[in-house]
């Protein structure tokens, strides 16, 4: 769940959005491990959807900008993060406990989703030069 230079996508409001997000993931890793309190963790979770939406937003407006023709596809790739993600607050108000399980999975979905959709985005993004 860390930041890799084979996630940089030459596009620094995108690449800048995906460090947050792995920071973000870094944080409420860091403090499920250490026991932190209930309050301390939820608030981690809020941290993360909103700088998913946040970033989601972003990538959807410069798809949709450029006439990026998989944008579609990428857009509801974010909606099932974002329902993932918001599925693990649900669970918390319910009373569930929040697994390292759950976190790794976001960051493992992000690596995926970055180094396969996010780089294409760009690769065409950056052949209009409207970044």
């Amino acid at each position: 769940m860390r930041w890799r230079r084979q996630f940089e996508t030459g596009l620094e409001p995108i690449d800048q959005q995906h460090r947050e997000l792995f920071e973000a993931l870094a944080r409420l890793a860091a403090d499920l491990e250490a026991g932190a309190p209930r309050g301390q963790v939820d608030e981690g979770l809020a941290a993360l959807a909103r700088h998913l939406i946040k970033h989601c937003q972003t990538e959807e407006t410069l798809m949709k900008e450029a006439g990026f023709a998989d944008r579609i596809v990428h857009a509801n790739q974010h909606q099932d993060l974002v329902l993932q993600v918001r599925d693990l607050q649900h669970r918390r108000t319910k009373g569930q406990e929040l697994g390292l399980e759950a976190v790794a999975s976001v960051g493992e979905w992000l690596d995926h989703h970055i180094c396969e959709s996010d780089l294409a985005m760009a690769g065409y993004l950056k052949t209009l030069r409207t970044v």
